[in-house]
């Protein structure tokens, strides 16, 4: 849980994450007049991939994190979350009809002992919901957010099926604020996050 910020911080962090979004969308400033300008410089929706073990997360680790672990437990499992970070996997396996999460790490490539069940509810998913291409998924937010310091890409269940992937970025003022993208990195949207959330 992430500690409390003043009000006036969330205030300012609010804005910045507006502009951020702003920039995601790579919206070009002209006035309104210039009718040429947005068919001449259409807001970029791409980016150069990243090469494999470049991205500011683990994300090629994902996959190995789910064989790893469901070879252990010896069949296909559903996951409340995946998220990785810059140092390693998170994986949440729901248990007990969804009503329990059991945590497992993956950090240098070795699945770590689980943690123990804890309640848990919201929507599941497989790994073979998992589509995002390892290149490309991070690309664009990473591209126009140079500043930015990457927290985590997550992978979380979505009602009636589904995944949603999230990159969970903290700003140059020091708010974290998740931006939604695609599987091949288009930005979906953003929000921001209060204190307690994760």
């Amino acid at each position: 849980m992430r500690a409390r910020r003043p009000v006036a911080a969330l205030t300012s962090a609010l804005t910045s994450a507006i502009a951020v979004a702003v920039a995601i969308a790579g919206l070009a400033a002209c006035s309104s007049s210039d009718a040429t300008s947005s068919s001449t410089n259409p807001p970029t929706t791409t980016a150069a991939p990243i090469p494999a073990g470049e991205a500011p997360v683990l994300l090629e680790q994902i996959r190995p994190a789910v064989a790893a672990l469901e070879a252990q437990l010896g069949a296909p499992q559903r996951y409340f979350e995946i998220n990785a970070t810059p140092t390693l996997v998170n994986l949440f396996v729901a248990t007990d009809n969804d009503t329990q999460a059991v945590a497992y790490v993956y950090e240098a490539k070795a699945l770590q002992p689980p943690a123990e069940a804890q309640p848990a509810s919201g929507p599941t998913f497989t790994a073979a919901e998992m589509t995002f291409d390892e290149a490309r998924v991070m690309a664009l937010t990473v591209a126009q957010l140079p500043n930015s310091t990457f927290l985590r890409f997550a992978v979380t269940g979505v009602a009636g099926g589904g995944v949603s992937y999230k990159i969970v970025t903290l700003s140059e003022l020091g708010t974290e604020f998740n931006v939604v993208v695609g599987p091949t990195g288009s930005v979906v949207g953003t929000d921001q996050l209060t204190p307690g959330e994760s």
